[in-house]
């Protein structure tokens, strides 16, 4: 078995949620505290089966993926630790072409002029490409070249190297390749809406090992540009969406046939799927008689830059919005469904409103609360988005 650091984005707890519900076998452990506060996560497993499970297509929230070369004490002196160095970068090859840099407590006054100059002592040839924690991954596009991360906790100093990144560059073409695109709908970022899919998903997966992802029926209520429904559709799952705006349900069905066109999934009846409807105005019949697994959703959520004088009747909007929602999507869900939805939260001078007393009268009509509310916001931004997970008996 072999040790390896995974790196979460900027939702940690989102993402750890998301792998922990996709690959329930697996055994993580998050460091917590520090700069890297919830956003590395020590695996074990067997390389066969980090290879199969291509975790990083899969995953939204997961960033990069480093494998443990060895672990040292937490006191270990600066010779020992250099030396460490060292010996993974020539294990590798003689001529290393090396990024080098440490996270945690406790770090080394260590830099790469010193291995480079230690390297060379040993007759090594090498070079150094300036890399960083969340930069991109130059190390896997150049031969022979490594990315050397080292992180320091109290359980010792992890030494590591790259081996798998993200793919940046698919994940903004996902998001601005879009045929349809529009400023005021469908802001929710690609990788998010991939790990509510994933969360919900699984958990509803998890209940019956008979279930396939691809049997999954996914709606959105309120699909805007079809964000939601093109990371379901990457997955395979049949897809319906649903929006108010004429003109949003028109995109969403282009953006959806340019996915499939563009990314080699199977196309689906997009022209019947989505449609044009109110969210209080739900019914089987325009599902095509389809009742619903999967209810994942970003709602309207206010103006963008309310002012606080006007924020308690928004709020109260909002509230008749949602509860009119949960009521309407009873009609159309199985049994054991799963709900990911995002809700509304306003920080303001001198006061904080959000939905979250909405849970109790949510309860009562069904909707029972699967794991407490997920944050999901920049720091320190003052309109922000709670991540919440239901089940519908």
């Amino acid at each position: 078995m072999s040790k390896f650091l995974f790196l979460f984005g900027n939702t940690p707890q989102l993402s750890l949620l998301e792998l922990d519900t996709v690959y329930p076998e697996l055994k993580s452990k998050v460091f917590v505290g520090g700069e890297l506060d919830g956003r590395l996560a020590l695996v074990e497993m067997d390389k066969e089966e980090l290879k199969e499970k291509d975790f990083l297509n899969r995953l939204g929230g997961l960033v990069k993926i480093f494998q443990v070369e060895k672990i040292l004490d937490f006191d270990s002196s600066l010779t020992e630790l250099k030396n460490a160095v060292l010996e993974c970068l020539i294990s590798k090859s003689q001529q290393p072409h090396f990024s080098f840099y440490q996270k945690g407590k406790g770090q080394k006054a260590i830099n790469h002029g010193q291995i480079k100059d230690l390297l060379k002592e040993k007759g090594y040839r090498s070079r150094y490409f300036k890399g960083s924690l969340d930069g991109s991954a130059f190390a896997l596009h150049q031969e022979s070249s490594q990315e050397i991360f080292l992180y320091h906790s109290l359980e010792g100093i992890f030494l590591s190297s790259l081996i798998a990144v993200q793919d940046i560059d698919d994940w903004t073409k996902r998001d601005r390749a879009k045929p349809y695109f529009n400023r005021k709908k469908g802001m929710l970022p690609p990788k998010v809406a991939r790990m509510l899919v994933n969360i919900a998903s699984g958990m509803w997966l998890a209940e019956d090992g008979q279930r396939s992802i691809k049997e999954a029926k996914v709606f959105d209520p309120f699909c805007g540009t079809g964000t939601i429904l093109i990371e379901a559709l990457q997955l395979g799952s049949q897809v319906y969406g649903a929006d108010l705006d004429e003109q949003a349900v028109w995109g969403t069905r282009e953006n959806l046939e340019w996915f499939a066109n563009a990314y080699q999934v199977e196309s689906q009846n997009f022209a019947k799927q989505i449609f044009m409807a109110d969210v209080g105005q739900l019914s089987q019949e325009k599902l095509g008689d389809q009742k619903i697994d999967l209810l994942i959703t970003e709602p309207f959520l206010g103006r963008q830059t309310p002012k606080e004088a006007e924020l308690a009747n928004i709020f109260k909007g909002l509230e008749k919005l949602y509860l009119g929602a949960f009521n309407n999507f009873s009609k159309i869900l199985n049994p054991g469904a799963k709900i990911g939805i995002i809700f509304p939260k306003v920080v303001a001078e001198h006061q904080v409103f959000s939905l979250d007393h909405l849970i109790d009268k949510l309860n009562t009509k069904g909707y029972n609360l699967l794991v407490p509310p997920l944050l999901y916001a920049r720091s320190g931004a003052r309109v922000q988005r709670e991540v919440y997970f239901f089940t519908f008996n």
